[in-house]
């Protein structure tokens, strides 16, 4: 195709979505996607810049243009070589690297306009007369990560050149062979084939499940955390995807898959899995966007050993690669999964296979993963190490969904099980695989109070666990976390309320609480008190809250303040957690265990946990 700079042309699916995913949060930095090269050696800044500007008035995807119009979003090409390039010395600075990485981390962090230019940013960081940094920017609209990967070894390329007086000729495709190509698949009946593919594959609309069940827009400044292995540790995983029937990717992602199946429970495990999508030499030539997220399905049960979960993955893999041109927008659109809410995929895993590290005359370099643009929930980022060798592992998350914490348990227990994976025989259950370490299993050997009866109540299991282990984490929900001590002492308290309140044994207290930590700790406070609890879910319809309430007549109503006003009327007293007008302050009652004596009657086994109610579709709702 033609670009003309009157009219103006669409712009490629990928770069269409990220339009409008944009422009719906404008202040949002996600879409900013950046990698740092640090060079080890000396540089000469003139010829440097040199070769940067050359290299990005080769590549036509810097002169995009952005702009709205009655047709939708169109580009047009306007080369410019008014663009700054920012040079930095921080070799005063007590850590350079740090330094540099702070104003990386600034840049990265300021959203830009789509609609004014230039869409990215280049810096050269003089940390010490042999040690540089250059730091590239750039909007997503423009590069995914193999274009960065392309930038990267022309510029060196360009400059290694330079440096030896030598010529250099022009490499880069035009930005029109990704769009052509991409045209010509679209009018295709290879894409009719690809998309009956995946509405089949897909017809029952599964929910994707991930490690956290809330979700929020993509952050700007993702949690990260990151693991390095050796060239012998990467070898070990090559070898085990052999012997359990596939390679290394597929070991990957069915580790991810295993992962997820354990820490939630989900036999219909869906990830996400970047494809390149790129057909011919000129389209690898072509710095832009091409790539997409396409989900790969898989079903595992306990009993699923791992050679079957690596065989399934391969087949899974390969059925996905066939019918990789499919655009994971447009399966969204098919599957109507267009609600912010409605998940196509849950964790991402990115195999990437190309390496980044070309020499800038002679001189060696690192790369540094800065961002690879918009994380919505968990992705996992897998690269060749420096020179190829090895593996780097980036665990990113969103910070709205995950704190430090959890993301450091979720990399660490995943590890964990890919190191039992890369030593499993074929027929060892996925359910046999542990996901907790040496110090995070419970032991009665410790010294840390005597074991329950057999016949203890599960209030007195719970703290007896609470008394070995105060500071493990019992219960964690959407980044928010209670240790067992801290879930303890908030039951406790509650507990007294509620007692004080007539809750005890023979008595229901009802819970309309959001999901949340708040409705653990009350269900463990109803139980201390001696009552039985009553799940009400406060979105049912009124008329069935009715029903069961009447059914079970319980003493009282535990809720919250934003909850609370969406309930009908159930003419039972009301306990509302959050409500500061009622002035009730929970933290006023002690936070120590109950005893019997400040109950209504002891505690036994066999008093009534809880009422469970039947759908009703044959009758009324019965307990």
């Amino acid at each position: 195709m033609s670009f003309h700079e009157d009219a103006g042309f669409p712009l490629s699916a990928a770069q269409e979505g990220i339009w409008y995913a944009q422009r719906l949060i404008p202040a949002n930095a996600a879409y900013n996607t950046g990698e740092c090269v640090e060079i080890h050696g000396p540089v000469d800044a003139e010829l440097f810049e040199t070769a940067l500007r050359r290299t990005v008035a080769e590549a036509e995807t810097f002169a995009l243009r952005l702009a709205e119009t009655a047709d939708g979003p169109r580009g047009t090409l306007s080369p410019t070589a008014d663009w700054p390039l920012h040079c930095v010395d921080v070799s005063a600075e007590a850590d350079p690297h740090a330094a540099a990485e702070a104003w990386m981390r600034a840049d990265l962090a300021t959203a830009v306009d789509l609609t004014e230019g230039p869409l990215f940013t280049q810096a050269l960081f003089r940390a010490a007369p042999d040690r540089w940094f250059w730091y590239q920017r750039a909007h997503h609209i423009l590069l995914d990560g193999y274009g960065f990967t392309l930038i990267a070894q022309r510029l060196a390329e360009t400059y290694s050149a330079l440096v030896a007086g030598q010529d250099v000729k022009e490499a880069f495709a035009p930005l029109s062979r990704l769009l052509d190509e991409e045209n010509a698949y679209r009018a295709s009946e290879h894409r009719a084939r690809d998309r009956a593919y995946w509405t089949e594959r897909f017809a029952d609309a599964p929910g994707a499940v991930g490690l956290t069940e809330g979700t929020a827009p993509p952050s700007p400044a993702c949690l990260r955390r990151s693991t390095v292995l050796t060239e012998a540790e990467a070898e070990r995983l090559s070898a085990a995807g052999a012997r359990l029937g596939a390679g290394r990717a597929e070991l990957l992602l069915a580790a991810t898959a295993a992962y997820v199946h354990r820490c939630t429970g989900a036999t219909d495990v869906v990830l996400g899995v970047p494809v390149l999508n790129r057909r011919g030499t000129a389209a690898l030539r072509a710095p832009g966007v091409a790539t997409g997220v396409l989900p790969l399905r898989l079903a595992l049960r306990p009993a699923t050993t791992a050679g079957e979960l690596v065989r399934s993955v391969a087949a899974e893999l390969r059925a996905l690669r066939g019918h990789q041109r499919y655009r994971g927008e447009d399966l969204r659109r098919d599957l109507k999964l267009l609600g912010g809410s409605r998940r196509l995929y849950g964790p991402v895993v990115n195999l990437m296979s190309f390496s980044n590290d070309p020499s800038f005359g002679g001189h060696p370099t690192t790369n540094h993963h800065l961002s690879v643009g918009p994380v919505e929930d968990l992705s996992v980022t897998v690269r060749p190490g420096r020179g190829g060798a090895g593996l780097e592992f980036f665990f990113d998350a969103n910070p709205a969904l995950y704190t430090e914490a959890v993301l450091a348990e979720h990399q660490e227990r995943f590890l964990r099980l890919l190191d039992q994976l890369a030593d499993a025989a074929q027929d060892l259950p996925v359910g046999r695989m542990t996901l907790l370490g040496a110090e995070e299993h419970v032991s009665y050997d410790q010294p840390l109070g005597a074991p329950p009866e057999p016949d203890a109540t599960l209030p007195a299991r719970f703290e007896a666990q609470a008394a070995r282990t105060p500071g493990a984490v019992a219960v964690t929900y959407e980044g928010a976390s209670l240790s067992y001590g801290e879930l303890n002492a908030r039951a406790n308290r509650l507990a007294r309320l509620l007692v004080e309140r007539g809750a005890g044994r023979g008595r229901t207290v009802a819970l309309a609480l959001s999901r949340s930590t708040e409705l653990v700790v009350g269900v463990l406070a109803v139980l201390k008190a001696g009552a039985a609890y009553l799940p009400l879910d406060p979105a049912y319809p009124a008329e069935r809250l009715r029903a069961v309430t009447a059914d079970a007549q319980p003493w009282i109503l535990m809720t919250q303040a934003d909850v609370a006003p969406g309930l009908p009327d159930l003419g039972i007293a009301r306990v509302v957690l959050d409500d500061t007008e009622t002035g009730q302050d929970v933290a006023a009652y002690s936070a120590a265990d109950l005893t019997d004596a400040e109950r209504l009657s002891p505690l036994t086994p066999g008093d009534a946990a809880y009422v469970i109610h039947t759908s009703g579709s044959t009758g009324r709702p019965k307990g």
